[in-house]
Formats: C-alpha cells, structure tokens, sequence
C-alpha cells in the first residue's frame, strides 16, 4: 500500500513540474525599446508657467522623466524616456 501511495505522488510530481516547464517555455518575454529625449529646463528659461506647459505636453505625449543632471550654474537638463512608437 505504501509503495502505491508513493508511487501515486511521484507521479502526480512529475507531472506538475513537467506542466511547469512547460508553461514557462511557452511565455515569451517581450522585447521592449525606449527613445530619448534630452530638455533644458524649461521653467528655467521661460516663464514659470509656459515651462510647465512644455512639461505638461511632453508628459501627454508619453514622455517620462528619467533623470536630471546640472552641472555648475547651467541650468539642469532633463532626460526624458518613451516606449518607442
């Protein structure tokens, strides 16, 4: 009785962990690619609030804010990202 039990559960093991794999190999993993935009500031360049409006059409637009870097007294560029179209 015992050895049918076990012989029972490693079957049904088997065939789970088969299964398993054999969904994983079956899901493929999309390839993704962004472009890149790089901005100055606009707010400060411009007026508070026709930079904002900049910002706000790049962000209707699907841009993404990715980082930010000045350097010195310059003012900061901007690095925007996209899932290219």
């Amino acid at each position: 009785m015992k050895s049918t039990v076990a012989t029972v559960l490693l079957v049904m093991a088997l065939v789970s962990i088969g299964a398993w794999i054999a969904k994983g190999q079956t899901d493929q993993v999309k390839s993704v690619s962004f472009e890149y935009q790089v901005v100055t500031d606009p707010t400060t360049l411009q007026v508070t609030d026709e930079g904002l409006k900049q910002l706000n059409r790049l962000g209707a637009e699907g841009w993404e804010l990715a980082g930010v870097v000045q350097q010195g007294k310059t003012p900061p560029l901007l690095y925007f990202k996209r899932v290219r179209r």
